[in-house]
């Protein structure tokens, strides 16, 4: 059993740079699994050479073995595994121009990512989904996709997936010609750097921005990485298009010989493993190569091939535009199955409801269990290994009486983060369940104030942050509840702490408008994009602007806020311009 483990891990190591060892190793893993009849070990073997084979661009052998590993019985009983075979049909067809069918085995993957939580899995079909839209020219729907698979990886917290979302939506951006948008996305994709297909992918769309603003130097560099990393990895279409860009890249400098010899380079990956759809116009690059060097023989000879690619090219567009036709129609037809569906199980329920919100409401359950599992996984998972370090160090030997006291703090540290997480979970689904009853009382603004920064103090003096208070508030009572109001504006103020740089201000400021009360929190912080605003109040909001002292965010503390504002009747606004500071502004009715 070992011995088997062992092959199939040896071989899923150098997969993508060794595919024809790994081949190899894979069939005699697959032969040792069907000796000793060991169905596990069999259905991975066939599942991995079905792998090796779509690297090798070898699409029917590669729906042949992921077809047979789909058929045993260990595949049927393991979701998660049928997710990912599903997923490799899917990516054969989709490779092969066949897209419905490509679609259909996506939303199959889709489901049974779903079903056995298979996230890594669910973040690769809404890619796969994307970059199908993208080849059919649907860039729109492309980047819906893209943005989908985005919010997995965030909430993974993985850096391979996040560069490559970054970069699909970078692509996305490009494809629809906002080239700005799209720099911003490639940027941040190639700052990670650990998803080697990401960064060739970026690296090759960002040569083209810089070849089309003529620098041609900086374009060069950037292609030139691009076709090293797809060579070492067998990323042979990329590679291609790399080549190919280099040879637009010598052909604008005036080096026709250079860029020969990368434009008949980009053919010969082309003819033996790439993309053919780029064939037509790199004999076109030739062609027009060869006429500025003068070699007229050498163009009528290229003619009759260009002539027949010319005829590919013909007949692939108009495929692809009935494969645009026909998708949007599929898609549209799986949508109707599927509402017809719900309408019956509905139906079978006796339900009263209208199944468009049940829909919504079932939508929004279930991205409310993605956040807060994602949560509790993501942000209880450190606190809690560094409890268990500091307990581990405790119990050695070597540990003095300083160095405990040391250890204890720093459990006491991670306990409050936990407790504070789990407070805000406890006070978000308090709310949203309506369980909160208000326990009205009177007060002063300076009572309020005052306890609210000299608890803030103690985080913004860490960061050298200084808190200007001006209460010009009169000596009149408040009537609400002191707690939840504290708490609305606890969080306001935490918030521009958390978000603001060291040794920046944040003003604190109350003041009396006829009977109404207002409170203004207004810090020197990063403020809020256009987008940010849409989504300020949302649950689990994710928004541009990132804590500057690696501080935790959830993401429910606007949410809780403007919750809470309502609860106690209050109203909230922002103002704020990006790079320049927001200013939340609190009114309270006095009755």
């Amino acid at each position: 059993m070992d011995n088997l483990l062992t092959l199939i891990e040896k071989g899923t190591r150098i997969r993508q740079s060794a595919p024809g060892r790994a081949l190899e190793i894979f069939k005699k893993a697959l032969n040792k699994s069907e000796m000793i009849s060991h169905e596990e070990y069999r259905a991975k073997s066939l599942f991995n050479i079905a792998i090796t084979y779509l690297i090798l661009c070898d699409y029917n052998k590669s729906i042949a073995y992921f077809q047979d590993a789909l058929e045993t019985d260990f595949a049927q009983n393991e979701t998660e595994l049928q997710a990912e075979i599903l997923r490799g049909l899917a990516e054969n067809h989709s490779r092969n121009y066949n897209f419905k069918e490509a679609l259909k085995f996506f939303y199959l993957s889709e489901n049974a990512s779903i079903q056995s939580w298979n996230m890594q899995n669910l973040h690769m079909v809404y890619q796969g989904i994307a970059s199908l839209y993208t080849k059919l020219k649907l860039n729109e729907k492309a980047l819906t996709y893209t943005m989908k698979s985005l919010d997995i990886a965030v909430q993974s917290g993985a850096s391979e997936p996040l560069q490559s979302s970054l970069m699909s939506i970078g692509a996305c951006y490009y494809k629809l010609g906002n080239f700005a948008e799209a720099r911003k996305y490639f940027v941040e994709s190639l700052e990670l750097s650990c998803n080697p297909f990401a960064e060739a992918n970026a690296l090759h769309f960002v040569s083209h921005i810089k070849f089309d603003e003529g620098n041609y130097e900086e374009a060069e560099k950037l292609s030139l990485r691009q076709i090293e990393i797809c060579s070492k990895n067998n990323y042979h279409d990329f590679e291609a298009l790399g080549l190919r860009q280099m040879g637009k890249i010598m052909f604008k400098s005036g080096k026709y010989n250079e860029a020969l010899e990368y434009f008949q380079n980009t053919l010969k990956v082309v003819n033996s493993k790439g993309d053919r759809t780029i064939k037509f116009a790199t004999m076109k690059d030739i062609i027009d190569t060869y006429e500025k060097t003068g070699d007229k023989d050498k163009i009528i000879e290229l003619y009759p091939d260009l002539y027949k690619e010319h005829v590919f090219h013909l007949e692939s567009e108009m495929q692809l535009k009935i494969e645009q036709f026909e998708i949007e129609n599929e898609a549209e037809a799986i949508r109707k199955e599927v509402q017809k569906e719900k309408e019956n199980n509905l139906k079978l329920k006796k339900a009263l409801w209208d199944v468009h919100a049940l829909n919504d409401e079932l939508n929004i359950i279930h991205e409310e269990k993605n956040n807060l599992l994602s949560i509790l996984a993501h942000d209880l998972k450190n606190p809690l290994q560094s409890i268990l370090s500091s307990l581990r160090l405790m119990q050695s030997e070597k540990s003095d009486n300083e160095f405990r006291n040391e250890m204890a703090k720093n459990i006491k540290h991670q306990s409050a983060r936990m407790l504070n997480l789990i407070n805000r979970l406890l006070d978000y689904k308090a709310i949203e369940s309506g369980s909160i009853s208000l326990n009205i009382t009177s007060f002063v603004s300076s009572e309020l104030s005052a306890k609210l920064i000299k608890n803030a103090n103690i985080l913004a003096v860490k960061k050298d942050i200084e808190i200007i208070t001006e209460c010009r508030c009169s000596e009149k009572s408040i009537r609400t509840d002191m707690d939840l109001f504290y708490q609305v504006l606890e969080n306001l103020l935490s918030n521009s702490i958390k978000f603001s740089s060291p040794g920046s201000r944040i003003y604190l400021r109350c003041f009396n408008n006829g009977n109404i009360t207002v409170f203004e929190i207004e810090d020197e912080g990063p403020g809020f994009t256009d987008d940010d605003k849409e989504k300020l109040y949302t649950d689990f909001a994710r928004l541009s602007a990132q804590p500057t002292g690696n501080e935790h965010s959830t993401g429910l503390g606007l949410s809780i806020v403007k919750k809470l504002c309502d609860l106690l009747g209050a109203e909230i606004e922002l103002h704020s311009h990006l790079n320049k500071g927001s200013k939340f502004t609190i009114k309270l009715i006095n009755e």
